[in-house]
């Protein structure tokens, strides 16, 4: 959602920025129940080595394949002096998300020339608008970093820069990060005060870094309040826990709100400075008013959603889908040679297995086989009845789909669900995820096709 934001160059409202695992399942869907206004999917940091090219390419597909709703997206691809960063960047691009990419260890405005002119390239290949996707840049993360911070935050991509002690400390050889109180050193305060000044002067948002004791809530939620009254516009977060926290700390209160309407509405009738309210106020106290305005935006992306399901309710709430539970479904469904030739030629699937008669009688089946990608979402559509018709949020995806036995037209399938997992939302007590086991059978009870697939469930309203 676009916000004001009392000039500055931004596009989107950052209180709170979650960092996912990439390839982790189980962290996104987590991070998706959450209310986080955005989601960074790492390859970075938090992949081994060995293991980035899988994390890269399940990324990849959830760039494509997830329901983000009004989440930011963003990937933090690995550093620009690797070999490794291009490939992020060239299989994650190829969808419309991400919006954002976090470029971690920038040490100056050349490196991020370079990146840009890569992302330019991929725009126009990919018949993008140009300059679609914005960077955030880590400008602390190398000793000479935070000196060009200043030059770095003014790339035409960047929409907001961040920092971070961690990775600078091991460069420093720094023994400590923070003193006996909780505050951190000179240096690295130094470093945070240049991110905001840097952020300011070129009109982008400035994000504060991670709070690394995850237990201590208290101590978060004094070190984000103090970010907030200090300029900062968010905070990255590394436990759903956070996120909340995180969002009321960058999110005014309704005194702050009130007050702010009622210096604006009396400044209409004053030509320059006035009294209010016992102090002078002026040009600087009017852009703060506004600026706590631009913030307010009630009805942003991080409010809870209404989630009055629409129209008749057949599927089953959150609380009822206990783990182990087995639902037989009651539709069944014949298959026909009509919806095969349908199917397939609607997907753009020629495969001759599927449709021509003469070869699939070379085949060890002897005639054409039905296109599995019709078997499972028929499969799919069988169980909608009886399980989340009504009561889902979102389908968040498949982790396995098997194809014991094939497919032959004039096969009856019907269809049972199971539930594996029932996991409530820490961070929203509405909602979920469920992993169901989707099972498709033929007319002799033969196993046909076993899907598992999340989704993102209600719990049952309190009016209902």
């Amino acid at each position: 959602m676009a916000l004001r934001l009392s000039g500055l160059r931004a596009a989107r409202r950052l209180r709170s920025l979650h960092f996912v695992p990439g390839g982790s399942q189980k962290f996104l869907d987590k991070a998706l129940a959450s209310r986080a206004d955005a989601l960074i999917i790492d390859l970075e940091d938090s992949v081994l080595p060995a293991e980035k090219p899988a994390a890269r390419a399940d990324v990849a597909r959830w760039m494509s394949s997830i329901q983000w709703g009004q989440k930011t997206v963003c990937v933090r691809i690995n550093p620009l002096d690797t070999s490794l960063w291009e490939e992020d960047v060239e299989l994650t691009m190829k969808a419309e998300k991400p919006d954002m990419l976090v470029v971690p260890k920038v040490s100056s405005r050349d490196e991020l020339e370079k990146l840009g002119e890569k992302l330019t390239e991929m725009e126009r290949k990919l018949g993008r608008e140009l300059g679609r996707t914005t960077l955030l840049p880590i400008v602390s993360e190398v000793p000479e970093a935070p000196l060009r911070a200043n030059e770095i935050a003014r790339h035409p991509r960047v929409e907001a820069i961040t920092w971070g002690a961690e990775d600078l400390s091991a460069e420093l050889g720094a023994k400590r990060r923070r003193d006996g109180a909780g505050e951190y050193l000179e240096v690295f305060q130094l470093c945070r005060s240049l991110t905001l000044l840097a952020a300011k002067g070129a009109k982008v948002q400035a994000i504060d870094g991670v709070y690394t004791s995850l237990k201590d809530l208290d101590g978060l939620r004094a070190e984000s309040q103090r970010s907030a009254d200090t300029g900062f516009d968010g905070k990255l977060t590394i436990h759903p826990d956070q996120i909340d926290v995180v969002n009321a700390a960058f999110s005014p209160t309704s005194k702050e709100v009130a007050e702010a309407q009622e210096l604006l509405e009396a400044a209409k009738a004053q030509p320059g400075a006035f009294r209010f309210k016992g102090q002078m106020v002026d040009i600087p106290h009017f852009k703060q008013a506004q600026r706590i305005l631009d913030r307010a935006d009630l009805a942003g992306p991080s409010a809870p959603a209404k989630e009055a399901p629409v129209g008749p309710i057949h599927g089953k709430w959150l609380e009822e889908l206990t783990e182990g539970l087995v639902i037989p479904h009651a539709l069944t469904r014949t298959v026909t040679e009509t919806d095969n030739v349908m199917f397939t030629t609607m997907t753009l699937n020629p495969a001759k297995l599927h449709l021509d008669y003469e070869s699939a009688k070379e085949t060890q089946f002897g005639k054409p086989l039905v296109n599995s990608m019709f078997t499972v979402a028929l499969l799919v559509g069988m169980s909608v009845l009886e399980t989340t018709h009504g009561t889902t949020i979102a389908n968040l995806g498949f982790e396995e789909v098997l194809f014991p036995r094939p497919v032959f037209f004039g096969d009856t399938l019907r269809a049972e669900t199971q539930v594996i997992k029932n996991r409530p939302s820490e961070s929203n007590p509405s909602r979920g995820i469920v992993t169901f086991e989707h099972r498709a059978f033929n007319q002799q009870g033969q196993l046909v096709c076993k899907a598992r697939r999340n989704a993102m469930m209600r719990k049952r309203p309190s009016n209902l």
